[in-house]
């Protein structure tokens, strides 16, 4: 994970990344995977992704266009103000068309169509001039993801991320000295890796 900004795993391009920097190519490969995190302040409270007017609507949407697009999607997890996709896409052209598709229909999803439903402009010293009046903070996220070991890690944390959605403090229970014996969108098993032996046994969520 990138010290510098902990938001963005390293080697990425686009999100918080792409301040202040010239605008360059995409980085694609239709033989690897790849993480996609789509992010906005604005989506808390009545505006949050994973109220339950928006978030089964998001999911559908998802499901018809990666039909649509050819995109196999691996994991999602709608964390409530950002997502995290891991998925491939078999050429840029594809890519291209269904994340177009997809951040626009879900800022519609969100605020409505109509301007009456608009949102006011960022205050946020964070989000640029040319996103203050957008609903995503800044130009998609994404990374590489090679398959292997890269694609089980972001896999993983992809479903952290999920839970932690749910509700589920993963982050403050692996902070508390806890292993995850295994993780899936069904639930995880965890350990109490400080317990003495005999007292050792695992707890399951989900």
């Amino acid at each position: 994970m990138n010290k510098k900004n902990k938001k963005y795993p390293q080697g990425g391009h686009g999100g918080d990344l792409a301040k202040g920097k010239r605008k360059t190519q995409r980085p694609f490969d239709p033989k690897q995977a790849l993480h996609v995190v789509l992010r906005s302040s604005k989506a808390r409270g009545q505006h949050s992704m994973l109220r339950p007017q928006h978030c089964n609507l998001i999911r559908d949407l998802m499901g018809r266009i990666k039909l649509r697009w050819g995109i196999s999607v691996y994991r999602y997890a709608n964390v409530g103000n950002h997502l995290h996709l891991l998925i491939r896409a078999k050429n840029r052209s594809d890519w291209q068309g269904f994340i177009r598709e997809f951040a626009g229909g879900i800022a519609m999803i969100v605020t409505g169509a109509r301007k009456s439903h608009a949102l006011s402009r960022s205050r946020s010293a964070d989000v640029p001039d040319s996103a203050k009046r957008a609903f995503w903070d800044h130009v998609v996220f994404t990374r590489i993801v090679k398959f292997g070991r890269d694609f089980k890690n972001v896999a993983d944390y992809v479903l952290k991320n999920l839970w932690e959605g749910a509700g589920i403090p993963v982050r403050q229970i692996l902070a508390k000295g806890f292993k995850i014996l295994e993780i899936s969108e069904d639930g995880f098993i965890f350990i109490d890796q400080n317990a003495p032996p005999e007292l050792k046994r695992a707890f399951t969520v989900g």
